[in-house]
């Protein structure tokens, strides 16, 4: 629990670095079913969460496009040939969106 808590402590540095990659997954694959998910799991949409909008924000602070990346953004039966080609697709949109309301 403490290691925890020291860790938690760090994270909006890990997030908000200009030299680390944010991966992103804002939507769930075709195939994952909210209903099939244990009892008690988190299966809010992702902007939904409060968390991970406060992870989207702390990165948009200094993080150019190609360091925030959305993977959801991958197509199903696309095969990216270049690393490039991946980022681009992952990189657009952005990850700005309004906080969730409070409660």
């Amino acid at each position: 629990n403490a290691l925890f808590k020291q860790g938690v402590g760090c994270l909006g540095t890990l997030y908000s670095h200009q030299r680390t990659t944010m991966l992103r997954l804002t939507t769930f694959p075709r195939t994952y079913k909210k209903k099939d998910q244990p009892e008690g799991a988190n299966v809010s949409d992702y902007f939904d969460r409060g968390w991970c909008f406060s992870e989207s924000a702390l990165s948009s602070l200094t993080k150019g496009c190609g360091n925030s990346l959305d993977i959801g953004r991958m197509r199903e039966g696309k095969e990216y040939d270049r690393p490039y080609a991946l980022i681009a697709e992952c990189a657009t949109g952005g990850g700005g969106r309004r906080p969730p309301p409070p409660g």
